[in-house]
């Protein structure tokens, strides 16, 4: 059985694959938050100029009346690091006081590439990397092809 992390992200790759043709040039993301082994949120990536799967996550576990300090994000690419057609996501999960990132791979655009991470770490966020990452990087193929 796999270990708590893989499980989590396995079920963020899982999201993620719901929006695998609806998220234009972006990433087919998926977020699971989870606090005291409960799941709070789930998200996923939506057409673009709306919710990345982070604030999808985020909003969804927030409706509920969660208080999201002290949980723990995963996801499966790397929080963005601007504000783009969105928010930065990661300036969102440090303000949200997310004390636990978990993501697979980073994300290569050039304006985030470590950017993302270095924004987590800054705001007092622990970040452990590399979680299923074949996995992620099997389903993402086609989009990070267009990276290399």
């Amino acid at each position: 059985m796999p270990e708590i992390k893989q499980q989590f992200m396995i079920r963020a790759l899982e999201l993620g694959e719901h929006a695998r043709t609806k998220t234009g040039d972006n990433p087919w993301v998926g977020c699971v938050i989870v606090k005291g082994g409960k799941v709070l949120g789930e998200g996923y990536t939506h057409p673009p100029g709306k919710l990345h799967a982070e604030a999808d996550a985020i909003r969804n576990a927030e409706a509920q009346g969660y208080s999201l300090t002290g949980a723990t994000l995963y996801c499966t690419v790397e929080p963005c690091s601007f504000r783009g057609r969105t928010p930065s996501c990661a300036k969102t999960i440090v303000e949200k006081q997310i004390s636990h990132v978990v993501i697979s791979i980073r994300d290569p655009h050039p304006q985030v590439n470590g950017e993302g991470i270095r924004l987590l770490r800054e705001g007092g966020i622990t970040v452990t990397e590399g979680v299923e990452e074949q996995s992620v990087r099997r389903s993402l193929q086609d989009w990070l092809s267009g990276w290399e």
